[in-house]
């Protein structure tokens, strides 16, 4: 369902440090025997590459470090320069997941020019459109969180938190200018449990409807669930 070619230029990216709203994306430090960066950076996007297809065809526990060697290219020897356990790719896997989703919040909420409104909805128009791409990925995170270790979980689960709270800005600035009606407090956290619907709910989706019914459907529910009518264009 996903765009295997988009996680080349997707995932792999090196992270850096957002200061603005203070969400600053930290990344648990992987251990590499290699000292050149960029040569880590290529490396780690061809295993993250070969695992993410491995896992999502054959499970993350079935998996082996064998199975991505031979769907790499690179040896066990090669693979084991850039990461220590199977544990790491599954990290990486999500931390790159989570920074896209992250980073797309972020630069929409920058513009702080645009209507709320039209601010509302490229955030979710954005975040849908990454959903819908990486969609075993995500459901891979849903189902494989108990994997990771503590310490990768803590980095993750940050991450997940400032995701909520550019969500949490995005409603606030609505509601001060009369455009938005927040119901709860937790009305963030039900978004971002909301536009994981596509990949939970897919199996229930298929051939019942059609890709822009699925994507202009749940903004739609997640619209009026804020008490706006009609979109702004």
């Amino acid at each position: 369902m996903f765009s295997r070619q988009r996680i080349l230029g997707d995932i792999g990216k090196k992270a850096d440090e957002c200061s603005f709203m203070r969400v600053k994306l930290e990344e648990r430090e992987i251990e590499t025997r290699v000292k050149d960066d960029a040569l880590v950076k290529q490396r780690r996007e061809e295993i993250i590459r070969a695992a993410s297809k491995i896992f999502t065809e054959k499970g993350y526990h079935v998996a082996t470090i064998r199975d991505i060697c031979n769907a790499s290219g690179l040896g066990p020897g090669t693979l084991y320069n850039y990461i220590k356990k199977k544990e790491d790719i599954l990290y990486l896997i999500y931390n790159e997941l989570t920074m896209m989703l992250t980073k797309c919040l972020l630069e929409t909420i920058k513009n702080n020019k645009k209507h709320p409104l039209e601010q509302l909805n490229e955030a979710l128009e954005k975040t849908i459109e990454i959903i819908w791409n990486y969609q075993d990925l995500i459901l891979l995170m849903y189902q494989e969180t108990a994997s990771l270790d503590r310490e990768s979980m803590h980095h993750i689960l940050k991450r997940e938190s400032d995701y909520v709270t550019l969500w949490e800005k995005i409603l606030e600035r609505g509601e001060k200018q009369g455009v938005i009606r927040r119901r709860s407090r937790m009305d963030a956290d039900m978004i971002g449990f909301l536009l994981a619907f596509i990949p939970l709910r897919r199996w229930n989706l298929r051939g019942k409807f059609r890709e822009e019914e699925i994507k202009s459907g749940l903004t739609d529910f997640i619209l009026r669930a804020l008490g706006i009518s009609q979109r702004r264009n």
